[in-house]
């Protein structure tokens, strides 16, 4: 066996190991429950008024697996936005929230091709939230929505993204909180710019409350 060959077999058996390191080690869960229920940390958000949470059922509670979740209207005075975010304490359930791709269509709605965006909340920092958006039709009703996966502190605009950064995560040790984060606006009277502009001038107030709930 040449020396070539024999260093290009312990780079490949080094390769492997670090392979199986990454795969299969799990650092200690740092799960933890919160101090009051997500609906409620999120009831005043600046500029907007919340109706009160809408009940999700229990069968959907415990198909999604959820550990807590809000479901609620806010509404600017002139605007009405809906939100819905499905919250897990533990990286373990990363993947149980449902790809609107996969759930709108089965409930009868016609989604148009996503779109990516990012949203810099502020410049000095660079705090920004990657997202996908679309339009969904069912019969003649319209909407427009803006979802996005959460881990921890960032938010990615698909699954595969929230499992990447997740992962990096475990070994910066931070904490296992992930959602699923969805807000929508009728747009049976509005163009997909239009809509855009008021979830992001939700977004930019809803934001900063749900990161303080998530660090808390």
């Amino acid at each position: 066996m040449g020396p070539a060959l024999y260093r290009k077999i312990i780079v490949l058996t080094l390769l492997l190991a670090l392979t199986s390191l990454f795969v299969y080690w799990e650092p200690s869960s740092r799960a933890g429950k919160k101090d009051r229920p997500l609906s409620q940390a999120l009831l005043e958000i600046e500029g907007w008024q919340s109706s009160r949470l809408v009940p999700l059922e229990q069968e959907i509670v415990k198909w999604l697996d959820l550990d807590e979740y809000a479901n609620q209207s806010y509404s600017n005075g002139r605007e009405t936005v809906f939100l819905y975010i499905g919250y897990y304490l533990t990286k373990k359930k990363i993947g149980a929230a449902h790809d609107p791709l996969v759930c709108f269509p089965g409930q009868g709605w016609i989604p148009s091709k996503t779109r990516e965006g990012k949203l810099i909340l502020n410049q000095t920092n660079n705090d920004s939230i990657t997202y996908s958006s679309m339009t969904v039709e069912k019969g003649l009703k319209k909407e427009f929505i803006i979802y996005w996966f959460q881990s921890y502190d960032r938010a990615v605009a698909n699954t595969f993204s929230q499992k990447v950064v997740s992962f990096k995560q475990r070994f910066q040790q931070k904490p296992e909180d992930n959602a699923f984060v969805r807000i929508s606006i009728s747009a049976e009277n509005k163009s997909a710019d239009e809509c855009r502009q008021i979830l992001t001038q939700f977004i930019k107030s809803f934001y900063p409350v749900f990161l303080n709930y998530i660090n808390g």
